[in-house]
Parts: C-alpha cells; sequence; structure tokens
C-alpha cells in the first residue's frame, strides 16, 4: 500500500522581490507627496481667496447698511456669538449695534460697528483663519484705497499678496486680524475711507 506523499508546494517572495517591491513602492512616494503637497496648498490658496471674497461683500454690506440707515441687520437687539478664529477664545451673547442710529456729524449711521460685529452678524468668524501656503502663513487685510479684503503675509521681509505671489503693492492696508489670531474690532468707519476719515473711530 502506498501512501500519497503531499509536498508543500506555497512559496514565500525571495529577497529579490521584496526588494524590488519597495523599491517601487518609494517611487512612486517620491512622485506622489510633491503631488499631494501641490494639491494641499492649491486648495488652501483657493480656500482663502474664497474668504477674502466673504470678508469683503460683507464688509461693504455693513457700509450699505451704515449709510443707509438700515438696521434690518445690525438692529441693536440681536446678539451673535462665535469662536475666535484661533480656536482659543469666543465672544458670547454680544449685542449687535443699529445701523440706524447714532452721531449723525460723524456719519450718517452708527459709528460703534466694528469688524467683529461684522463677523457676527454674518456668521463668518472662520473666514478670517490664518492660512498657510508654501510655509508662509498668511492674514486677511483691508485695503483702505481699494475698499478690498487681502490676504498678505511676509516673505524676506516683505509683503506678499497671496492672489498674486508677489509683493504686494497697494496702499494703506488695516489688519482684520490680530497677532493673538482674534479679529479686530477696529470699526467700520475707521476702515471706511471713501465716507470717513480713517482716524475717526
Amino acid at each position: 500500500m502506498t501512501k500519497a506523499i503531499t509536498k508543500n508546494s506555497k512559496k514565500g517572495f525571495t529577497l529579490v522581490e521584496l526588494v524590488i517591491v519597495i523599491a517601487i513602492l518609494a517611487i512612486l512616494a517620491a512622485i506622489a507627496i510633491p503631488v499631494v503637497n501641490s494639491i494641499i496648498n492649491t486648495a488652501s490658496k483657493n480656500g482663502a481667496l474664497s474668504n477674502a471674497e466673504t470678508i469683503e461683500l460683507s464688509i461693504k454690506e455693513c457700509q450699505a447698511d451704515i449709510a443707509a440707515r438700515n438696521n434690518e441687520v445690525y438692529n441693536g437687539t440681536s446678539k451673535y456669538s462665535f469662536t475666535q478664529p484661533n480656536g482659543t477664545a469666543t465672544v458670547t451673547d454680544r449685542v449687535l449695534p443699529n445701523a440706524a442710529s447714532g452721531d449723525a456729524t460723524a456719519r450718517k449711521g452708527y459709528k460703534s460697528i466694528d469688524v467683529q460685529d461684522v463677523a457676527g452678524a454674518k456668521g463668518i468668524a472662520d473666514a478670517f483663519k490664518t492660512v498657510t501656503y508654501d510655509g508662509v502663513d498668511y492674514k486677511p487685510y483691508w485695503d483702505q484705497s481699494t475698499d478690498k479684503c487681502v490676504f498678505i503675509g511676509e516673505v524676506s521681509g516683505k509683503n506678499h499678496d497671496l492672489s498674486t505671489g508677489a509683493e504686494y503693492v497697494g496702499g494703506s492696508i488695516l489688519p482684520l486680524v490680530g497677532d493673538d489670531g482674534n479679529i479686530v474690532t477696529t470699526t467700520i468707519l475707521t476702515i471706511d475711507t471713501a465716507t470717513a476719515t480713517p482716524s475717526t473711530p
């Protein structure tokens, strides 16, 4: 009686095969990592530019409300709360000023509406977050000469515009976020040079 002898036919990878596989994976990683970093950088930039448009539109709407004494949004009674962009501080139950009241000799509307009020009224506090692009931190600023919001970062000691990647050559700018990462309480009158003196808060 013969006994069937089964031979184990399972075979492992040889050292050469493993080295080849590892080399292929390393090559793929070397190609993929820069591409992924580029995609992340581009997404950060596009997000910041979109946020700049959101901030700009909200501030201009506030300026229009003040000029027209329109208190549908800034009504003197509504409250708002939000977490500051740095994530460590909060603004809680702050009452919106009334755009239809205030010192008419200083401006047609209420002169104490500030940037935090705009962020709270429009729910756009996250739009003020600092954005990192190519290792440089960019923060939102208001250009008084063009009435635009721009994200600016310091490159080699000079202000660079995120949208152009070149040195910023605009006019007078005011920060919309402080060094602590909190939205500033600069008044809308201060940044509105078209209808108010910048030094008059």
